[in-house]
Protein backbone atom coordinates (compact mmCIF):
# COMPACT_ATOMS: atom_id res chain seq x y z
CA UNK A 1 0.00 0.00 0.00
CA UNK A 2 0.97 3.38 -0.79
CA UNK A 3 1.10 7.06 1.06
CA UNK A 4 -1.51 8.51 -1.31
CA UNK A 5 -3.38 6.17 -0.57
CA UNK A 6 -4.43 7.37 3.01
CA UNK A 7 -2.83 10.69 2.69
CA UNK A 8 -4.89 14.17 3.62
CA UNK A 9 -5.19 16.08 0.28
CA UNK A 10 -4.87 19.79 0.23
CA UNK A 11 -3.65 19.89 3.98
CA UNK A 12 -3.92 23.44 5.80
CA UNK A 13 -0.62 25.44 5.81
CA UNK A 14 0.33 29.46 6.77
CA UNK A 15 2.38 31.08 4.36
CA UNK A 16 5.99 32.16 5.46
CA UNK A 17 5.14 36.15 4.88
CA UNK A 18 2.60 36.43 7.31
CA UNK A 19 2.76 37.08 11.08
CA UNK A 20 2.70 34.68 13.96
CA UNK A 21 -0.60 36.08 14.97
CA UNK A 22 -2.08 34.66 12.36
CA UNK A 23 -0.58 31.27 12.52
CA UNK A 24 -1.75 30.91 16.13
CA UNK A 25 -4.96 31.96 14.57
CA UNK A 26 -5.19 29.02 12.28
CA UNK A 27 -3.59 26.37 14.72
CA UNK A 28 -6.37 27.71 17.09
CA UNK A 29 -9.05 27.60 14.28
CA UNK A 30 -8.21 23.83 13.55
CA UNK A 31 -7.10 22.76 16.69
CA UNK A 32 -3.45 21.55 15.30
CA UNK A 33 -0.61 20.95 17.18
CA UNK A 34 1.54 21.26 14.27
CA UNK A 35 1.41 23.67 11.30
CA UNK A 36 2.98 23.53 7.92
CA UNK A 37 4.09 26.31 6.26
CA UNK A 38 4.30 26.71 2.59
CA UNK A 39 4.37 29.19 0.01
CA UNK A 40 1.95 30.93 -2.84
CA UNK A 41 3.55 28.42 -4.65
CA UNK A 42 2.75 25.19 -2.83
CA UNK A 43 6.23 24.47 -1.85
CA UNK A 44 6.77 23.48 1.76
CA UNK A 45 8.96 26.22 3.70
CA UNK A 46 8.79 24.44 7.64
CA UNK A 47 6.73 24.23 10.37
CA UNK A 48 5.88 25.68 13.52
CA UNK A 49 3.97 24.00 16.60
CA UNK A 50 2.05 24.88 19.50
CA UNK A 51 4.56 24.21 21.97
CA UNK A 52 6.71 27.25 20.45
CA UNK A 53 4.02 29.90 20.03
CA UNK A 54 3.11 29.24 23.82
CA UNK A 55 6.68 30.27 24.37
CA UNK A 56 6.13 33.76 21.73
CA UNK A 57 6.62 37.12 22.83
CA UNK A 58 6.62 39.22 19.62
CA UNK A 59 3.81 38.31 17.56
CA UNK A 60 4.86 40.47 14.89
CA UNK A 61 7.40 37.99 13.88
CA UNK A 62 7.03 36.71 10.45
CA UNK A 63 6.93 32.80 10.46
CA UNK A 64 9.54 32.70 8.08
CA UNK A 65 11.47 34.01 10.98
CA UNK A 66 11.06 31.45 13.45
CA UNK A 67 9.36 28.63 11.62
CA UNK A 68 11.75 25.00 11.75
CA UNK A 69 12.96 23.04 8.76
CA UNK A 70 10.95 20.10 7.81
CA UNK A 71 13.89 17.67 7.28
CA UNK A 72 11.52 14.92 6.91
CA UNK A 73 8.81 14.25 3.79
CA UNK A 74 7.68 11.30 1.62
CA UNK A 75 6.52 10.97 -2.05
CA UNK A 76 2.40 9.63 -2.62
CA UNK A 77 4.46 6.92 -4.05
CA UNK A 78 6.30 5.91 -0.67
CA UNK A 79 5.33 2.80 0.88
CA UNK A 80 2.95 3.07 3.86
CA UNK A 81 6.41 0.79 5.40
CA UNK A 82 8.48 3.74 4.94
CA UNK A 83 6.05 6.42 5.97
CA UNK A 84 5.47 4.53 9.40
CA UNK A 85 9.40 3.88 10.48
CA UNK A 86 9.85 8.02 9.73
CA UNK A 87 7.56 8.14 12.05
CA UNK A 88 8.35 5.81 14.88
CA UNK A 89 12.01 6.78 14.12
CA UNK A 90 11.77 10.01 14.65
CA UNK A 91 8.61 9.90 17.10
CA UNK A 92 6.71 12.54 14.69
CA UNK A 93 2.95 12.79 14.57
CA UNK A 94 2.38 13.42 11.00
CA UNK A 95 4.27 13.75 7.91
CA UNK A 96 4.46 16.10 4.59
CA UNK A 97 4.04 14.58 1.89
CA UNK A 98 6.01 16.24 -1.23
CA UNK A 99 5.76 15.38 -5.44
CA UNK A 100 8.42 17.67 -7.23
CA UNK A 101 9.02 20.29 -4.54
CA UNK A 102 5.22 20.49 -3.77
CA UNK A 103 3.23 20.03 -1.10
CA UNK A 104 0.23 17.59 -1.80
CA UNK A 105 -0.69 16.07 1.88
CA UNK A 106 0.01 15.06 4.79
CA UNK A 107 0.02 10.97 6.29
CA UNK A 108 -0.76 10.94 9.99
CA UNK A 109 0.14 8.16 12.47
CA UNK A 110 -3.37 7.63 12.67
CA UNK A 111 -3.89 7.10 8.91
CA UNK A 112 -0.71 4.76 8.50
CA UNK A 113 -2.22 2.67 11.70
CA UNK A 114 -5.82 3.11 9.91
CA UNK A 115 -4.40 1.61 6.35
CA UNK A 116 -2.07 -0.99 7.91
CA UNK A 117 -4.78 -2.43 9.55
CA UNK A 118 -6.71 -2.98 6.78
CA UNK A 119 -4.17 -4.29 4.83
CA UNK A 120 -3.83 -7.21 7.52
CA UNK A 121 -7.37 -7.59 7.66
CA UNK A 122 -8.07 -6.52 11.09
CA UNK A 123 -11.25 -6.71 12.02
CA UNK A 124 -12.46 -9.26 9.20
CA UNK A 125 -13.60 -12.63 9.90
CA UNK A 126 -10.68 -15.16 10.18
CA UNK A 127 -9.06 -17.59 11.78
CA UNK A 128 -5.43 -16.77 13.49
CA UNK A 129 -2.63 -19.62 12.82
CA UNK A 130 0.41 -18.98 14.64
CA UNK A 131 3.24 -21.26 13.07
CA UNK A 132 7.31 -21.36 14.11
CA UNK A 133 9.23 -21.99 11.31
CA UNK A 134 13.09 -22.04 10.50
CA UNK A 135 14.60 -18.34 9.02
CA UNK A 136 16.12 -19.09 5.43
CA UNK A 137 14.34 -22.35 5.00
CA UNK A 138 11.22 -23.58 2.85
CA UNK A 139 8.58 -24.03 5.58
CA UNK A 140 6.83 -21.02 4.82
CA UNK A 141 6.11 -21.99 0.97
CA UNK A 142 5.07 -25.95 2.41
CA UNK A 143 2.29 -23.65 5.00
CA UNK A 144 1.36 -21.88 1.65
CA UNK A 145 1.20 -24.90 -0.63
CA UNK A 146 -0.90 -26.29 2.35
CA UNK A 147 -3.43 -23.62 2.36
CA UNK A 148 -4.03 -23.80 -1.80
CA UNK A 149 -4.29 -27.20 -1.07
CA UNK A 150 -7.06 -26.82 1.19
CA UNK A 151 -8.61 -24.10 -1.27
CA UNK A 152 -8.29 -21.50 1.77
CA UNK A 153 -7.78 -17.87 1.56
CA UNK A 154 -5.07 -16.10 3.04
CA UNK A 155 -6.01 -12.79 4.40
CA UNK A 156 -2.44 -11.99 6.06
CA UNK A 157 0.83 -13.31 7.27
CA UNK A 158 3.07 -11.26 9.71
CA UNK A 159 6.49 -12.43 11.29
CA UNK A 160 8.50 -11.92 13.53
CA UNK A 161 11.75 -13.40 15.26
CA UNK A 162 10.87 -16.49 18.06
CA UNK A 163 14.16 -17.52 18.61
CA UNK A 164 17.43 -18.38 17.15
CA UNK A 165 16.08 -21.02 15.49
CA UNK A 166 12.61 -20.32 14.51
CA UNK A 167 10.24 -17.36 13.60
CA UNK A 168 6.71 -16.75 14.61
CA UNK A 169 4.01 -16.47 11.76
CA UNK A 170 0.65 -15.34 11.83
CA UNK A 171 -1.83 -16.45 9.19
CA UNK A 172 -5.13 -15.29 9.03
CA UNK A 173 -7.10 -17.30 6.89
CA UNK A 174 -10.68 -17.38 5.83
CA UNK A 175 -13.23 -20.54 3.72
CA UNK A 176 -12.06 -22.91 5.90
CA UNK A 177 -14.09 -26.54 4.79
CA UNK A 178 -12.62 -28.80 7.17
CA UNK A 179 -10.50 -27.01 9.92
CA UNK A 180 -9.05 -30.37 11.68
CA UNK A 181 -8.18 -31.33 8.37
CA UNK A 182 -6.22 -28.05 7.69
CA UNK A 183 -4.32 -27.78 11.32
CA UNK A 184 -3.38 -31.83 11.03
CA UNK A 185 -1.73 -30.83 7.23
CA UNK A 186 -0.31 -28.03 8.21
CA UNK A 187 1.33 -29.25 11.38
CA UNK A 188 2.81 -32.57 9.31
CA UNK A 189 4.08 -30.10 7.24
CA UNK A 190 6.22 -28.12 9.73
CA UNK A 191 7.11 -31.62 11.97
CA UNK A 192 8.25 -33.48 8.74
CA UNK A 193 11.41 -31.44 8.99
CA UNK A 194 12.25 -31.50 12.10
CA UNK A 195 16.23 -31.62 12.70
CA UNK A 196 18.47 -33.20 14.72
CA UNK A 197 18.73 -31.10 18.46
CA UNK A 198 15.45 -29.39 17.85
CA UNK A 199 12.74 -29.50 20.69
CA UNK A 200 10.81 -32.82 19.76
CA UNK A 201 7.30 -30.66 21.63
CA UNK A 202 7.98 -27.44 19.23
CA UNK A 203 4.48 -26.89 18.24
CA UNK A 204 4.21 -26.74 14.27
CA UNK A 205 0.58 -24.80 14.52
CA UNK A 206 -1.85 -23.66 16.64
CA UNK A 207 -4.94 -21.60 16.94
CA UNK A 208 -4.51 -18.50 18.45
CA UNK A 209 -6.81 -15.88 19.53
Amino acid sequence: MNVFQCMQRVPVTVAPEVKLTEARRVMDEHGFGLLLVATEEGRLDGFLTRAFLNSVTDWEQSVSEVRFEAKFAVAPEDTLEKAALILLSNQLVLLPVVEEGQLVGIVTQGEVLRAMARGLGVGLEAIRIAALVRPESDDLYRLLHVLEKHDVRLVSMIRGRNGAKRERVILRVQRVADREALFRDLDAALQDQLEDGDPKDCPGVQSVP
